[in-house]
């Protein structure tokens, strides 16, 4: 995946973690709408999966429609500049291909199955560990899997045992997570645990978006015992 795609799929996976962080703002029963949104998410991909066709339907008359809209804009507000058309359609263009190439080979054969896990983590996390860990798992997929991944990307040369995972990627995850941690209040020996915790669960889960907030949530309610 190049660069620009990554850029694009963490922006969508910022996206996401917001969503998971509402609880921590708003006041709402965190089990029930973890639920709701592991139901949602459930419901999404099981559309990917047996019927894609609705959402590349979906997806195709979202495009026709923003043509749509520069028509009927141009009809009305005529600039007489047809080479605004083009960049238009360029842009449409990108916009396409960006999404298209933050798509990984097996979200296009079997869907989104990260989006699905992202939810059911969080939603396993804080049945078990509580409250306690609700925070630390939602910085793990917010910021360490975005930063791990980018600078992994761009600067990773260095293979950690047996995965793919970079020794660049895992520290550009790690030293974020950390003081984001400390600047939410936890201790330095706390944050470190937690920290270590993301990123194994990073390097060496099966998928890191259901093994992240577990292993957060879990190391923040064992230092919450310390």
């Amino acid at each position: 995946m190049d660069v620009r795609g990554l850029l694009v799929r963490k922006s969508f996976h910022i996206v996401g973690a917001v969503l998971l962080a509402v609880p921590l703002f708003v006041k709402v029963e965190p089990s029930l709408y973890y639920a709701a949104l592991a139901l949602a998410a459930g419901i999404f991909y099981s559309i990917q999966v047996k019927r894609p066709q609705i959402l590349l339907d979906l997806r195709r008359d979202i495009f026709e429609s923003l043509e749509d809209v520069f028509e009927s804009l141009d009809k009305l507000v005529p600039v007489g500049r047809a080479d605004l058309k083009v960049q238009y359609d360029a842009l449409l263009d990108s916009i396409e291909k960006a999404i298209e190439a933050a798509e990984r080979d097996y979200e296009k054969r079997g869907g989104y199955l990260g989006l699905l896990m992202g939810a059911v983590g969080i939603l396993i996390s804080y049945n078990i560990f509580g409250p306690t860990g609700l925070l630390p798992a939602v910085v793990g997929l917010a910021v360490y899997d975005s930063f791990s991944a980018l600078v992994g990307t761009a600067m990773g040369r260095h293979r950690l045992p047996a995965v793919d995972a970079t020794v660049e990627g895992m520290l550009g995850g790690a030293v974020p997570t950390f003081a984001v941690l400390i600047a939410a209040g936890y201790g330095p020996l706390a944050s470190l645990v937690i920290t270590a915790f993301v990123a194994a669960a990073e390097a060496y889960g099966i998928e890191d978006n259901l093994a992240i907030p577990i292993a957060a949530a879990a190391a923040a309610y064992m230092m919450s015992l310390v």
